[in-house]
């Protein structure tokens, strides 16, 4: 498999279970479940396998200042975006309008990455983020029009997922400690995001948490699992692709989010599915063209924000 085609097969896997973590994470909140309950479960949970595993290999998770840095810029940009604003968005509004504003992770992606080079996107990047873009709105503006006048506040504060999403992919890729693997870094960053967690899971009421917990525990392990795979898939994808091209996940995330609603809640996906698809594929597609592999020593991985929710 050239390297054009495992980009193309790990966005569309890294990008559909990240949808699944999205859909579940709205499930979960569905049961009157504490979102930051579902956030320090999600990572806690993650991280704690993931340290396992690494502690049966007879690896360590390295502490050193750089490592421990990365570990905290990049964990507190995803909680941020997650537990703070994403929970609070999705208890809020539906999970398939929310999709609509994650979908601007690319374009902010292409945006701040450019500001930080100095320099515009290729054309190849800008035509398959242009292209990924038309095809998501042709299936989730109409969707975005059901918002409530009361749910605008909360669509507005939305906004600031993407812009999060952005900054973390641009960061990652180009604050990648030298020597730290793939598995290491989701470790590190999970477990600050589920320490980031804490204090607000002390300061809410969490009267019948533990009854609802004993009930949706599956979904709870499905969570974890879900978030882990979705890490190791977009690890792997981050390792070999730059952040523009990272960021097409968002468009993969938007459509998966559509097919789930579509499964679990008997959305219609209408007749503009099938073109919709059509164009996030190319624009995948163009996005990934002539990437420039990252060097084997910094193998770049993703922290897939824990949303106890849109990546």
């Amino acid at each position: 498999m050239n390297a054009t085609a495992l980009r193309l097969v790990l966005t569309l896997t890294a990008g559909s279970l990240v949808g699944a973590i999205f859909v579940l994470s709205k499930l979960l909140l569905s049961t009157g479940l504490n979102p930051f309950i579902v956030s320090f479960v999600q990572t806690a949970g993650a991280a704690g396998l993931i340290l396992a595993v690494l502690r049966g290999r007879g690896q360590r998770l390295p502490l050193d200042p750089a490592a421990l840095r990365f570990y905290g810029i990049a964990g507190l940009i995803a909680v941020t975006g997650s537990a703070l604003v994403g929970n609070w968005v999705l208890a809020r509004i539906p999970a398939g309008i929310f999709t609509v504003v994650v979908t601007l992770s690319p374009m902010f992606t292409s945006l701040f990455n450019a500001l930080v080079e100095r320099r515009w996107p290729t054309p190849t990047a800008l035509a398959g983020t242009a292209l990924g873009l038309i095809g998501v709105l042709l299936v989730l503006a109409p969707r975005a029009q059901s918002v409530e006048p009361e749910q605008a506040l909360a669509l507005g504060a939305a906004l600031g997922v993407p812009v999060l999403l952005a900054i973390g992919n641009v960061y990652r890729s180009r604050r990648w400690p030298t020597g730290l693997s793939a598995p290491m870094s989701t470790a590190g960053t999970m477990l600050v995001q589920a320490v980031a967690v804490l204090p607000l899971l002390a300061g809410s009421e969490l009267e019948g948490s533990a009854a609802r917990i004993a009930t949706v525990w599956p979904l709870l392990l499905a969570m974890v699992l879900v978030t882990l795979a979705a890490n190791v898939a977009a690890a792997a994808l981050q390792r070999i692709a730059d952040s523009v091209a990272y960021s097409q996940l968002g468009y993969v995330v938007a459509l998966t989010g559509v097919v789930w609603g579509a499964v679990l809640f008997d959305e219609r996906l209408g007749w503009s599915f099938l073109p919709a698809v059509a164009l996030v594929f190319a624009g995948v597609v163009l996005a990934n063209r002539r990437v420039v592999a990252a060097p084997a020593a910094a193998p770049r991985a993703a922290v897939v924000p824990a949303v106890a929710v849109a990546r």
